[in-house]
């Protein structure tokens, strides 16, 4: 539970806990005097309302969603085994060193575990709490939404932040801005950790000792990504004026609006609430506890390397002892572009994308089975832990609830039909 709380402002609970000293208090000679409390009268203030299950979270919406991610990741495999000739994976897998596939599996729960980490660093900011156990149980059904739904991003969130209201009280706005500020330091990350790489090989003087094709996409990846993140960063800085110009745009009666101002008036309908919660989470990052806003975004910086560490654990376990600046340079990319992949997982796009990105440096013979390992490690393995997590959180653990309410019910019934004469 979200217990002990004190507030930032007027709006957002701090906890007294995140390294802050109480300052010693001066009394003038009146303030010994004995106050009486005042009494205030009337009704108490309701509690927020519990916030809807969401539509995504249905069953037959969980059992259509993984029975089209399914569908679509057999598509990539067909795919992958068209483009990459002599597929074998039985002997690549026989070939993989066993401790090879556990430091896999260990670097996902890794990952796993410092997502977990940084969500916990986000709300201790803002002066909430959760167990760690519970952080993790928020991640991974994270991951098996994203996984299941379109662009690989996203999905999961009204799941997460239903979640965290129904665990630990926390309601749906505090939610969405703690939500809102761990995508502004994911994309942080992201932005900082793909610049770098071009950087570095230049003042150091490596070269990546790839075709020109492979220049291409790195450098149109790039260039494409540095531009999205720097107008996300202007629409932040100018927020406030975005903000102030949507609510001028909805309060405008629509007959006096032409057709393109109607649209415009849908669009900025459909965004206000959006928007408002960005807002609403910078303002909460600029009041936040920033040491804790630091480790969080570290423990982004962490995951990451997680996440480049995996293909390259994978391709030395098979041989494959290519340049290690090689490896994270195409991870790097491939993670950026399946983002944007408008398919459920981004299957078909990812096993696409990794073959044109790996075939530089991997040999032909293994690169369709490198693609598949690396794919069932990075998706496969993330969707079963999330789905058996989300399993548990709205099918099994609802139905647990309903059969103990109709029990005790039944007890009840039974023990008052007993007390009748």
């Amino acid at each position: 539970m979200a217990t002990g709380e004190e507030r930032i402002d007027g709006s957002l609970p701090a906890t007294g806990t995140n390294g802050d000293h109480t300052e010693p208090v001066t009394l003038n000679p009146e303030d010994h005097v004995v106050s009486q409390p005042e009494v205030v009268t009337g009704h108490p203030q309701p509690l927020p309302p519990a916030p809807d299950r969401p539509k995504v979270t249905n069953v037959w919406s969980i059992v259509w969603k993984l029975l089209g991610a399914l569908g679509f990741g057999a598509l990539g495999f067909l795919a992958l085994s068209l483009i990459s000739h002599q597929m074998n994976v039985v002997n690549v897998v026989r070939s993989l060193n066993p401790g090879y596939i556990l430091a896999a599996l260990v670097l996902i729960f890794l990952e796993i575990a410092f997502q977990a980490l940084r969500l916990q660093a986000i709300l201790r900011s803002v002066g909430l709490r959760i167990a760690f156990r519970t952080a993790m149980r928020n991640i991974l059904v994270g991951e098996f939404f994203a996984r299941v739904t379109p662009f690989e991003a996203g999905g999961g969130e009204p799941a997460q932040i239903y979640m965290l209201f129904k665990d630990d009280s926390i309601n749906v706005a505090d939610s969405t801005m703690v939500f809102a500020i761990k995508a502004i330091l994911s994309g942080a990350s992201q932005m900082v950790v793909l610049v770098f790489v071009p950087v570095w090989l230049f003042f150091s003087g490596r070269n990546l000792g790839v075709g020109n094709r492979f220049r291409l996409i790195l450098y149109i990846g790039i260039a494409a990504y540095v531009a999205n993140f720097a107008f996300l960063v202007f629409c932040l800085i100018r927020l406030q004026w975005i903000n102030d110009y949507i609510d001028r745009l909805v309060q405008r009666p629509t007959q006096t609006l032409s057709g393109r101002g109607r649209f415009w008036q849908r669009l900025a309908r459909r965004v206000e609430k959006f928007v408002k919660d960005t807002l609403r989470a910078r303002e909460t990052a600029v009041k936040a506890n920033r040491a804790l806003l630091a480790r969080g975004l570290a423990y982004s910086f962490v995951s990451w390397g997680l996440v480049v560490l995996t293909p390259i654990i994978l391709l030395y376990g098979l041989g494959v002892t290519s340049s290690i600046t090689q490896i994270i340079v195409a991870t790097l990319i491939y993670y950026i572009a399946v983002s944007y992949f408008p398919t459920p997982g981004a299957s078909v796009g990812a096993e696409l994308g990794a073959v044109a990105l790996f075939a530089a440096f991997v040999p032909n013979g293994i690169l369709g089975a490198f693609i598949l390992i690396w794919r069932f490690f990075d998706h496969y393995v993330k969707m079963g832990a999330g789905g058996i997590t989300a399993l548990g959180e709205f099918v099994l653990g609802p139905a647990r609830r309903r059969r103990r309410r109709r029990q005790a019910d039944k007890d009840t019934s039974a023990k008052e039909g007993t007390q009748k004469p």
